[in-house]
């Protein structure tokens, strides 16, 4: 007897494999122990982009590494338990475009000195001065979070300049105000969580932050695609 046939799926509907639930039914294992394992795999492949990003880092000597290996990350947890190859997917990614995602991510490491600099001087001012520096400080540090947050999207996502791709990355906390919030918030959870559990930090707190980030990034970016597409198609 000849197997039923599947039904069609609707319009907009996402894939079946490409979802949660479909990857469950689809498994080897069927019902809750498919969930259990797949669950699993997921964990296992955030430990995994963890170890891949302190690898690509120090393949590059962390100042020409660490650029690469985020961007890399990145699209490795955008494909999570659907990419076959993680490893390959990873040092292919990492090894592509290496001078451009250098030369993108070079601003970030300035920043980081300056923030650098005026966190030890803060140490040294004191009244209103040392407040001012530091309120400064703190809406730099969040600004440059949500930046960060949304670069390995943006860098693998656009094949631009660095003046438009930082242009836009600069504007993107404007553009999101609830993207950026959440940001801050995976932010604030996985520093508390790598406080309290020092190992847990090491092992899956890199793969954990650009997964999460990378899907409330890649989410916002969806939207304004599809308004700037909307909008083109209008003014024809």
């Amino acid at each position: 007897m000849s197997a039923p046939a599947t039904p069609p799926a609707r319009r907009g509907e996402p894939a079946r494999a490409t979802t949660v639930a479909g990857a469950v039914a689809d498994a080897e294992v069927p019902g809750w122990a498919g969930g259990v394992m797949l669950a699993l795999r997921w964990a296992t492949l955030l430990v995994e982009v963890s170890a891949m990003v302190a690898l690509g880092t120090l393949a590059g000597g962390v100042l020409l590494g660490l650029g690469p290996a985020l961007r890399a990350g990145g699209v490795v947890t955008r494909r999570m338990t659907a990419g076959p190859t993680p490893w390959r997917t990873f040092w292919r990614t990492w090894r592509d475009g290496f001078r451009r995602t250098n030369a993108l991510f070079a601003p970030f490491w300035v920043v980081a000195a300056l923030l650098w600099c005026d966190a030890a001087a803060l140490g040294l001012l004191d009244g209103p001065g040392r407040a001012v520096l530091q309120a400064g400080l703190l809406v730099v540090g969040a600004w440059a979070t949500v930046v960060l947050a949304c670069w390995p999207v943006v860098v693998a996502r656009y094949a631009r300049g660095a003046a438009e791709t930082w242009r836009l990355l600069l504007l993107l906390p404007l553009l999101g105000p609830a993207t950026s919030l959440a940001v801050l918030v995976v932010a604030v959870v996985t520093l508390v969580v790598s406080w309290a559990l020092p190992l847990l930090a090491v092992l899956a707190a890199p793969g954990f932050w650009l997964w999460a980030t990378g899907r409330l990034a890649a989410d916002r970016l969806d939207r304004i695609d599809a308004q700037v597409t909307g909008g083109a198609s209008t003014a024809r």
